[in-house]
């Protein structure tokens, strides 16, 4: 066990030394201008096995906006109140082949979002929360994000989720065009706001990677007995990461790493090995489509070295 110890941290250490090489050569998220002057810099991995033991390796280990890996999180929250059939009458499952925030499908090709994890799914997932009050629902996906990134205190950043609901006018066309296709009804501005607070949830890579090892167990929260989601929801949720956790990267991303994922556009991937390890990943440089650079090379090396591709 000892040596299998020092392997890990020995290719995380080499995953960081290929993943820095890269820093300079994405974009920081300028279109959240509340995360555009972070230090490009940032480098964080974590690993954690199914015995519940956690390793990181990288220069920064700090908290971040998780941004959209809070809608693996939400649409629980969603079944959890609604149902899975009630969600997926209204969520599709198929990839969407355009931008997160793309318009274009919703008003050409079809009503409902292609799936859960583009802007306007997680807004139909955030739809189907139910309470009186925008700060009861809150309550509800914050005490479940806590659970699951082992964080019973985590909290959102106000200066974060102001400026996503200031500045994301794409999102807020998204959100009114949804009523318009007869989605869903109510207020397109609470369920915004209630989406924007998950992505300015803050956490770092080990508490991340120990909800990716979570969804690797089919629930059960590693080195324990006590099952945190139904092992049909992770295979619903590694099986929707595997296809559509990426966005437009997605089949670029299974060629070359093979691990479910979700990425945020904070910077932060999550990955789940089934049976394998929870994986997670900062760098704040994007590429093109909203992954991070230095996040997907780093996933790559480690996913080589450590044998844990699963597609």
């Amino acid at each position: 066990m000892k040596s299998e110890n020092i392997k890990i941290h020995k290719i995380l250490d080499e995953a960081y030394e290929s993943a820095n090489a890269l820093v300079g050569t994405g974009q920081m998220p300028d279109f959240i201008p509340a995360l555009e002057d972070i230090d490009p810099k940032r480098i964080s991995i974590s690993l954690t096995d199914m015995s519940g033991n956690t390793y990181c390796a990288g220069n920064y280990d700090g908290k971040f906006s998780i941004q959209s890996i809070s809608k693996i999180i939400l649409l629980e929250l969603a079944i959890r109140e609604v149902g899975e059939e009630t969600v997926f009458s209204k969520i599709g499952v198929e990839p969407s082949g355009t931008g997160f925030n793309s318009l274009f499908r919703l008003e050409l090709l079809e009503k409902k979002p292609a799936n859960p994890f583009i802007n306007p799914g997680a807004m139909v997932s955030a739809s189907c929360i139910k309470g009186r009050s925008l700060e009861e629902k809150y309550e509800k996906f914050r005490n479940l994000a806590g659970e699951l990134l082992g964080n019973p205190d985590i909290s959102y950043s106000k200066e974060v989720c102001h400026c996503e609901m200031t500045t994301g006018h794409r999102n807020r066309a998204l959100a009114s065009l949804l009523i318009a296709n007869g989605i869903y009804d109510g207020d397109p501005e609470e369920y915004l706001e209630l989406y924007y607070r998950g992505c300015a949830f803050y956490a770092s890579t080990s508490e991340v990677s120990r909800f990716g090892a979570i969804l690797a167990n089919d629930g059960i929260k590693p080195g324990t007995e006590t099952r945190l989601l139904p092992k049909h929801h992770c295979e619903l949720f590694r099986s929707l990461m595997a296809t559509c956790g990426m966005y437009d990267s997605t089949g670029k991303y299974a060629v070359e790493v093979g691990i479910p994922a979700k990425s945020g556009s904070g910077g932060g991937i999550i990955a789940a090995a089934r049976g394998k390890a929870g994986l997670a990943v900062y760098s704040p440089e994007l590429d093109g489509r909203g992954n991070s650079v230095c996040g997907m090379q780093a996933l790559k090396y480690i996913s080589e070295h450590l044998n844990l591709r699963t597609y």
